[in-house]
């Protein structure tokens, strides 16, 4: 009896020491063993993972399926590719130490903490990155040092863009899938569900973080599972813009463009032809692809939805930086006519006259003048204001102000305003511009591109207040709980009236809560039916958007002042012009990614 004792107490304190022991670095999902690469810094990496099978041959323009089991352990030490953009002369097409790209690119990479156990349920950061629906744009960062400051695990997941994620036609109804770039996202989020409890994550307490294009699906994410709560429990968008979402009419004229530029006209089968092709043949600048309607991910525009309530009320932070517009128009601009044909090729050339002239008064002759930069027009900072308000400030607001009527007691919403200084950035006019923060989320050593010199200097000190207050809101769904030392309160949106529209100013040194001014607030209530004509483009039949001056109370005939100066540098999001949706061609309309 007493052997058997012993032996009864020393099971159980094994078994208690090895639910206590840390995740192996070799992971067993009962389908697939994953090797991964722990890092000095306390971090184990998993690199490529696959989250579904690859989506070629007859899966090309199909759903996502899971992914097929193994038999032998996958090396998931290095990252995989990215998936194809839209056109080969796309950045990412040309050689990167950071990424390939491939057609067969449905991939995570997984960052949790060395010290996790089975037993830890740690939060989840599920990150899906921008690149305005036509390319990966910020693919493979190092999330290492995110999530060991967290203590957190952070996914950043690859999902199908352009003609692979976002065809439209109804062949592609009868013989494939739609908004498969979407449908990749929801299968991400679906396989961590099941298997993050492995690295030591918690299924239940999964948070969607995204930048640019990669926030716009989260908000149409929200309207994909409003009935749905078991995935995503609350949201971070980054610089949330509205996609151009096409009717299937439209994205009729849009699959012919394609067969067109493909060769397959002739066939009596255009969609077998197209998947039948090598993957670099369907790649061109000619045709546009972006999420669209298809009854059942997405039934309407993102701001109707929102505006009827028809989101999923979760906990949720927007923002956007202070130059949200200065890198993605023209930096030549320097008429008054080129400035409106900007303006209106956004709206799918769908302005009034007499819209496009309340537009220059608003935006085109601030008082006092707008700065003129070395190489620069007279009128890109000015049309760079505009545009910053027209695709990012303004559609926070009206997404947060719809999420307060809808949920306010229940999904509180958070407002930020990006605004780090960087001196060098500023003497070039390019101020603090879009997806800028991404340096203060994941710190400046860890993304692509080349950050501002000042983040390993003056500006430093920003990213751990960015950091903390991120991982606070992935951890417990408010960003006050886990805040640094010292940082402010952020408070709530509370909707758009006087007193109200509170956001932090993220700035080095300085950071606190202000409110957005009543003209950036007026000008926003101005602009609506404009983000309206963006995302959601009239027919050649319908008639011109007419914008009017807001009113307020204390006048029937308000006049607009010059918005602030808000401006950022974004990724291209096209939004062309397609046949039957207005005549003319539209070439320069991109914005967000």
């Amino acid at each position: 009896m007493f052997n058997l004792q012993l032996l009864a107490s020393a099971l159980l304190i094994f078994a208690a020491a090895r639910r206590a022991s840390a995740v192996d670095s070799l992971v067993d999902l009962g389908y697939t063993q994953l090797q991964g690469t722990p890092e000095e810094i306390g971090v184990t990496q998993w690199l490529g993972v696959r989250f579904a099978a690859a989506p070629v041959g007859d899966l090309r323009f199909a759903a996502p399926i899971d992914p097929p089991a193994t038999t032998e352990v996958v090396q998931a030490t290095e990252f995989q590719p990215i998936c194809l953009p839209r056109a080969a002369s796309d950045f990412t097409m040309q050689p990167n130490k950071r990424f390939t790209v491939d057609e067969d690119c449905l991939f995570v990479n997984i960052f949790a903490p060395t010290n996790a156990t089975a037993d830890s349920k740690l939060p989840v950061m599920y990150f899906i990155q921008g690149g305005g629906f036509q390319s990966l744009s910020n693919a493979n960062f190092n999330a290492s040092e995110l999530a060991a400051f967290g203590n957190m695990i952070v996914v950043q997941t690859n999902y199908r863009v352009g003609p692979f994620g976002f065809l439209q036609s109804q062949e592609v109804i009868n013989n494939g899938s739609l908004n498969n770039g979407l449908k990749d996202q929801i299968q991400g989020l679906k396989w961590l569900k099941t298997n993050i409890a492995a690295f030591g994550g918690n299924p239940e307490q999964m948070v969607a973080v995204g930048d640019s294009s990669g926030a716009t699906s989260i908000s149409l994410l929200m309207m994909a599972l409003r009935n749905d709560t078991s995935l995503i429990k609350g949201a971070i968008m980054e610089s949330v813009s509205v996609a151009t979402i096409r009717i299937l009419e439209q994205g009729q004229e849009q699959y012919a463009c394609l067969v067109n530029a493909s060769g397959c006209a002739e066939s009596d089968d255009t969609l077998a032809c197209m998947r039948a092709l090598p993957a670099s043949s369907l790649q061109t600048e000619e045709c546009q692809f972006n999420p669209h309607i298809d009854g059942e991910l997405i039934e309407e525009a993102s701001v109707t939805a929102f505006a009827k309530g028809n989101f999923l009320k979760i906990p949720t932070i927007v923002g956007s930086c202070t130059d949200e517009g200065t890198k993605n128009v023209a930096k030549t601009t320097n008429t008054t006519e080129d400035a409106l044909t900007f303006f209106n090729n956004q709206a799918s050339q769908s302005l009034s006259n007499a819209s496009l002239d309340l537009l220059a008064e608003t935006y085109l002759n601030p008082d006092p003048p707008a700065p003129i930069f070395d190489d620069a027009g007279a009128l890109w900072r000015p049309l760079a204001n505009g545009m910053g308000d027209i695709r990012a400030h303004c559609v926070s607001a009206q997404l947060q102000n719809d999420i307060v009527a809808a949920s306010s007691t229940t999904a509180p919403t958070y407002n930020y305003r990006y605004a780090v200084i960087d001196q060098e950035q500023e003497e070039l006019g390019f101020g603090a511009y879009h997806t800028v923060e991404l340096n203060g989320v994941f710190g400046p050593n860890n993304t692509d591109g080349a950050p501002p010199k000042s983040y390993f200097t003056t500006n430093a000190a920003i990213v751990p207040v960015t950091m903390a207050y991120w991982a606070s809101f992935v951890a417990t769904l408010d960003p006050n709980t886990l805040r640094l030392a010292g940082s402010p309160e952020w408070t709530p949106w509370t909707g758009n009236g006087d007193g109200q529209r509170e956001r932090l100013r993220f700035q080095t040194n300085n950071t606190a809560m202000e409110q957005m001014n009543t003209t950036q607030a007026l000008n926003c209530e101005m602009v609506k039916p404009m983000i309206v004509a963006i995302e959601r483009p009239p027919s050649s039949s319908d008639p011109l958007v007419e914008l009017s001056k807001p009113v307020t109370s204390n006048s029937t005939n308000a006049e607009p002042v010059a918005a602030e100066m808000v401006l950022t540098k974004c990724i291209i999001m096209q939004t062309e012009v397609g046949p039957g949706i207005r005549a003319g061609t539209n070439t320069e309309n991109g914005f967000y990614g």
